[in-house]
């Protein structure tokens, strides 16, 4: 009789399908289509302190190598603080030539974000002078 009792809840019960787990093909890399201006800042930012930094740290060897060297050889140690100073310059420079862009790159931003903003408020007001056109227009019939 048991038996019978739970075929007869089998039936009666609804059927339950065995739960799928949703898999999605897509891929978060996919849906960006690039970086945003802040995102490209941010990372040549990163870049500039690291190479600052490895500069710092490795300048202080050189030197301490370059000492060490001048004890068995003038000549040579004479030629590496020369040749050290000008890619120390030539770094330098194109640190300066990137802050120099990035200064470009945000007045560009800066007036870019003006002027949108002056399209903006010319347009509601624009939009304001149609709405009080039309309800002068629907008072006067």
């Amino acid at each position: 009789m048991s038996q019978s009792l739970a075929s007869a809840k089998k039936r009666r019960a609804p059927i339950q399908q065995p739960e799928s787990i949703p898999t999605s093909t897509s891929t978060p890399s996919q849906n960006q289509p690039g970086l945003t201006l802040p995102q490209v800042i941010h990372i040549i930012d990163k870049r500039l302190t690291a190479l600052e930094q490895f500069t710092r740290e490795h300048q202080s060897q050189i030197q301490y190598s370059s000492q060490q060297y001048d004890e068995s050889s003038n000549e040579i140690q004479q030629d590496v603080p020369t040749n050290m100073k000008e890619l120390v310059e030539e770094f330098d420079k194109r640190y300066d030539m990137l802050a120099e862009e990035i200064v470009n790159l945000k007045n560009i931003v800066l007036s870019l974000q003006s002027y949108t903003m002056e399209v903006n408020k010319t347009l509601m007001e624009e939009r304001g002078r149609i709405y009080d056109e039309i309800e002068k227009n629907q008072h006067n019939e």
